[in-house]
């Protein structure tokens, strides 16, 4: 049976946004994470509450809830904060339980043309007023989620918002490959759905890797009749990742039949967009005029909810399972996703042969993006570490090791310059660490990848009190790297850890 073209071209066209592994979990491959908002009668968020204040149940069955946190906005964080260039940099932004994440995923095949006038200005009041430590991104259905969209950079996502137009019975191309659509009329439509399908699940998978508390997706369609295989696919991969879908639907109030219908085996447009938000946690923004209001409580869900974590009894059948959470205190309201998806074995065994990323790897990852914020202060020469004599008091310098933190150099042939700041450097010349000792110990010295991974040994060169590592930086690809320094001495070690970047 010959393959239709139409479906070729949207297999390539999906397989293409699609172009990201699904996360592995850091918690472990049985421990389940669901994050559940809390309001009281006023409709305002309750913060008080205890692991022993819930009740969750896995396919009916009580469970016992292991961990509890309450997450949310923070103003621990200031800025100015490093730049985001590459999906590595939202990686290590993203996940600090202090960032709230939002995407916005704008669905030009399913808004009418003039119908997106009526939410452009409240999906710009709604990011004009995010906080500065949250990340915002905006997608359309063509964008690579390879590149970097989330930002604290308010100026990209506006512009994309204001660009945004609806196409709905538009076939007129916007890009080169939709030339191909006009060659299947027929099946334009059906082209269109499962683009837009495969675009909402991949930025779902996509969002779920970046960190493990909640994430919001605001899908702006005015949705579109899919069956009901199709619609739980997307409803779970979003419930496997903690994302929260808010469809913010943009004909408003209308009066008569809601466009896209229900045919025979689908599900109704409007009814997909319900659906969505009740099975992941969000709220659907359907058959309202208000759309500043519905967004205000997008933001407002973020900024305080519980993460609960629970060990699943079926940790490897590969099957949906519904979960219930309900708060035993009077007149409280809960909303909570609605099951998840257990690993199936490959999944499981992959995702536990994953070793977790490193605390000293993670942390001088943080130094790095400090590194990289515009008012870094340049670091110190290494220093002569002073040596206390037996009863003199030496304040700081009395609790140093015989290893100090290294320092980064840039050399222009055999001489080093001076330390930088910013430890980003160009694929050109040589790197150079060092470090003060004492006591002179044997120091050795890694290239890890940022992951923690040991990519190489790095000879180092030591006298009295210094110890030198040289790097040449045209042998390593673009991206975050991290070396590692361990001193040895009377049968003690030491490690430092020190980050940096190297770009084209």
């Amino acid at each position: 049976m010959p393959v239709r073209r139409g479906f070729v071209v949207f297999a390539l066209l999906a397989a293409a946004f699609q172009q990201i592994q699904p996360p592995t979990f850091r918690s472990g491959t049985n421990l389940v994470q669901i994050d559940a908002i809390v309001d009281d009668r006023d409709g305002e968020p309750v913060t008080d509450l205890t692991a022993d204040d819930f009740e969750l149940l896995d396919d009916g069955k009580p469970m016992e809830i292991r961990s509890l946190r309450l997450l949310g906005q923070s103003s621990e964080l200031r800025g100015p904060f490093a730049p985001i260039r590459n999906v590595d940099d939202e990686l290590r932004e993203a996940s600090r339980d202090e960032v709230r994440v939002f995407a916005i995923l704008l669905d030009d095949y399913h808004v009418g043309r003039q119908n997106e006038l009526r939410v452009i200005p409240a999906l710009e009041a709604f990011i004009e007023h995010l906080p500065a430590t949250d990340l915002v991104g905006v997608y359309g259905l063509f964008d690579s989620i390879r590149d970097a969209h989330l930002n604290r950079d308010r100026e990209a996502a506006l512009k994309a918002v204001s660009s945004f137009y609806g196409r709905r019975g538009d076939y007129t191309p916007k890009f080169p490959v939709e030339e191909e659509h006009l060659k299947r009329m027929r099946e334009i439509e059906s082209i269109r759905r499962g683009i837009s399908r495969g675009a909402l699940e991949a930025l779902s998978i996509h969002l779920g890797g970046l960190k493990e508390g909640r994430k919001t997706l605001v899908f702006v369609t005015e949705g579109f009749a899919m069956d009901t295989t199709e619609m739980l696919d997307i409803s779970r991969a979003a419930n496997r990742m903690n994302v929260a879908i808010y469809p913010l639907d943009p004909t408003g109030l209308t009066t008569g039949g809601a466009r896209g219908s229900a045919a025979l085996g689908t599900t109704g447009a409007k009814d997909v967009l319900k659906q969505f938000a009740l099975d992941t946690g969000g709220e659907a923004i359907v058959g309202t005029n208000d759309f500043i209001a519905g967004l205000r409580r997008v933001a407002r869900d973020s900024s305080a909810y519980y993460l609960l974590a629970f060990e699943s009894p079926y940790p490897d059948d590969g099957k949906f399972h519904s979960v219930s959470v309900k708060v035993k205190r009077p007149r409280l309201t809960v909303r909570a996703r609605s099951g998840y998806l257990a690993f199936k074995p490959a999944e499981k065994t992959t995702a536990a042969m994953a070793a977790p990323v490193p605390g000293e790897v993670t942390a001088a990852l943080a130094r790095l993006a400090e590194s990289l914020r515009p008012d870094a202060s340049e670091p110190a020469e290494p220093r002569r570490l002073h040596i206390p004599e037996q009863g003199e008091s030496g304040g700081e310098e009395k609790s140093a090791e015989f290893l100090a933190a290294p320092v980064l150099a840039l050399a222009q042939g055999r001489l080093a310059g001076p330390p930088v700041a910013r430890r980003e450097f160009s694929r050109a010349g040589t790197l150079v660490a060092r470090a003060a000792t004492r006591g002179a110990p044997a120091v050795t010295g890694r290239l890890l990848a940022q992951d923690g991974r040991p990519l190489t040994d790095l000879p180092v060169v030591a006298d009295a009190d210094i110890c030198e590592v040289r790097l040449a930086l045209p042998t390593l690809g673009q991206g975050d790297y991290v070396l590692e320094l361990t001193a040895t001495l009377e049968g003690r070690a030491i490690r430092q850890y020190v980050a940096f970047r190297v770009r084209r």
